[in-house]
């Protein structure tokens, strides 16, 4: 197996939008620290696979197409071959124009569109440069646990709030994967770990504790030699976030929370890294790709979106940004599955949704402990929460699709088809 790394800076130049917290859009005021993409290229026996993780709330459709499609005519590798993930700090570049639209063209909002165009090109001169800096690696598998995530759907009133249940599920399960040099240093980390990274709203742009804690790890890992690049695999953390709990409320931190909940992830990782770690046999690279249907509960017709256009709430939020964007009125949407094995006992389920934590265990139990379950990959395609969540309703599975202008929010029947979708995948091998 050879490896080989880069880290490229994808910080705007100036203020940009930023996710908003009330109805009045936000912008960045300053830098509380960087954004990164971070690259990892792979070769064995002639195949390649190349996996970048960037500092995002999520990558645009049309800019993840159009990467692939360069790399493919610079170096033949295959866009099935190249994974794309964002880490989802909500501290990141947010459309102003219209997130379900820009969530598959970035150029239907110009600000976002020039940003991701720069990104973009940051991402190919990563990508050239791991490839040009390839070598041997052996591939080491370690485990711990992070316990700061929690389960954020809570029954209230008889409604579903976003709101604190230690009760709920979550996946504390952090992993932990080193490539090795043939001298012993570390070239690359990949560090899996499933929470939202939404511990801060402040006006700031902010890897949050993802990117922060890989700047740690990147930072303290063997300064003696050619240095470590640390790649933060975001796992399946839709109804997942951090635990930042007062009077039984979920509460907004500040960089000090960031940079506290950061030092928790790196150090748990570096005494994974601490502990004895098993070696991975390296018996070639396997890429898979399906792509599955998701439907909408309803569609609504043009006339319909014009008589609540004028509704103060969720119904008329949709109406509007429907009306403005008609291309989008479907009836399904599109969730791509990726599978990436780089070793035996790595392998990986990467899909482009922000998929609730029900799905990474699936990916569990349909693979073994090997498999890693990775949201937000080679796209968006919202929040794909299970049946139950979407007849409870709740941000997830109600809240979320009106107020991004999605038709609706998915039919039930997405969590079969789904789970379906991952047995087949897996279960391929």
């Amino acid at each position: 197996m050879y490896a080989g790394t880069a880290k490229m800076d994808i910080t705007p130049d100036g203020p940009i939008h930023l996710i908003p917290t009330a109805p009045a859009p936000r912008l960045s005021v300053g830098i509380a620290r960087r954004l990164f993409a971070r690259i990892a290229a792979f070769r064995q026996s002639g195949r390649n696979a190349v996996f970048v993780s960037a500092d995002s709330l999520f990558i645009p459709h049309n800019r993840i197409e159009g990467l692939k499609r360069r790399i493919t005519e610079a170096w033949g590798i295959g866009g099935d071959d190249v994974f794309v993930q964002a880490t989802h700090t909500h501290s990141a570049p947010f459309p102003a124009a219209g997130y379900y639209a820009a969530v598959y063209d970035s150029s239907l909002d110009a600000e976002y569109d020039a940003y991701f165009r720069q990104a973009e090109e940051a991402v190919f001169a990563g990508v050239a440069s791991a490839l040009a800096g390839l070598e041997p690696v052996t591939v080491w598998r370690g485990e711990g646990k992070c316990e700061f995530s929690s389960y954020r759907r809570k029954e209230v009133d008889g409604q579903w709030a976003m709101a604190p249940d230690d009760g709920g599920p979550k996946d504390p399960e952090l992993t932990v994967v080193r490539f090795r040099r043939e001298d012993g240093s570390d070239k690359a980390l990949f560090v899996h770990f499933a929470c939202h990274p939404t511990v801060t709203y402040e006006d700031l742009l902010s890897p949050d504790y993802p990117g922060t804690a890989m700047e740690q790890l990147e930072r303290l890992e063997q300064p003696q030699d050619g240095g470590v690049v640390a790649l933060f695999l975001q796992g399946c953390c839709g109804d997942v976030r951090p635990g930042l709990i007062r009077d039984g409320k979920y509460y907004s931190g500040t960089d000090v929370d960031v940079r506290r909940l950061a030092g928790q992830l790196a150090d748990e990782t570096r005494a994974v890294l601490a502990r004895p770690m098993r070696e991975l046999a390296t018996t070639g690279i396997e890429c898979r790709r399906l792509a599955i249907g998701l439907p909408f509960r309803e569609v609504p017709t043009a006339a319909e979106l014009e008589a609540w256009r004028d509704d103060p709430g969720l119904l008329g939020m949709r109406s509007r940004k429907l009306l403005a964007y008609p291309q989008f009125l479907k009836p399904q949407e599109t969730l791509r599955i990726g599978y990436l094995e780089l070793a035996e006992g790595l392998a990986m389920v990467g899909m482009s949704g922000e998929m609730v934590v029900a799905y990474g265990c699936r990916v569990k139990a349909a693979g073994g402990e090997r498999m890693l379950a990775l949201g937000l990959t080679d796209g968006n395609a919202g929040y794909v929460p299970t049946a139950r969540q979407l007849a409870e309703g709740g941000y997830e599975a109600h809240d979320f699709f009106y107020r991004h202008g999605f038709p609706s929010p998915y039919d039930p029947v997405v969590e079969a088809r789904v789970t379906a979708a991952i047995d087949a995948l897996v279960g391929s091998r």
